[in-house]
């Protein structure tokens, strides 16, 4: 069946309560494009953000979209105002699938194109609930969710093969340059490897 975003998620306009100290902040700088994974934020207790998250919300970066940025928030704490934070109705729409909705080039190019400024343009959440698409039913929600999160899984231990790939590399070949770098000519006209 086909649904708006508004129907079946909701954003979240809470605002922190309490003592920030040690609290969790996100910025825009935290959310990676392209990445469901929140990887970095900061714990400072002095900020001007007062919008707070939940453990599961997901954190959209509202302004230039075009940058993709939304990531699941993995604990409970304060973001920017320049986040909208994002939570499934559960009767409708699995939140362990919302992500997925979000973070799709669909949905960032709707909002893009419902993003409104130059400079600095900025989707709103009465734009972005109006996103129309195909939602199956819970049952089958369940088993898209988990297909989906086995995929990133897999896409995310495959990143970090790469990287360890490449620091395996790198390190090789900069050990070469550096034995090549401490080899002189010796007085009798060969090469001589430093020890």
């Amino acid at each position: 069946m086909k649904v708006d975003l508004g129907d079946v998620a909701a954003e979240s306009r809470e605002t922190w309560k309490g003592d920030r100290q040690g609290i969790p902040v996100v910025g825009l700088e935290h959310l990676a494009p392209g990445e469901l994974s929140l990887t970095s934020w900061d714990a400072e207790s002095e900020t001007t953000f007062t919008k707070s998250f939940r453990k599961g919300s997901v954190l959209f970066g509202r302004r230039r979209a075009y940058l993709k940025k939304a990531a699941v928030a993995p604990f409970e704490g304060i973001c920017s105002g320049d986040i909208t934070v994002i939570e499934a109705r559960p009767n409708r729409l699995l939140p362990e699938l919302l992500p997925f909705i979000i973070q799709n080039d669909d949905f960032f190019d709707f909002a893009v194109g419902k993003s409104a400024g130059s400079l600095s343009p900025r989707a709103k959440w009465e734009q972005l609930s109006k996103f129309s698409f195909r939602l199956p039913p819970l049952m089958e929600q369940r088993k898209l969710a988990d297909l989906l999160w086995a995929a990133n899984a897999a896409r995310e231990a495959y990143k970090k093969l790469l990287a360890l790939t490449d620091e395996a590399v790198k390190s090789g070949f900069y050990g070469r340059i550096d034995r090549t770098a401490n080899a002189s000519f010796s007085a009798k006209g060969g090469l001589r490897y430093a020890a």
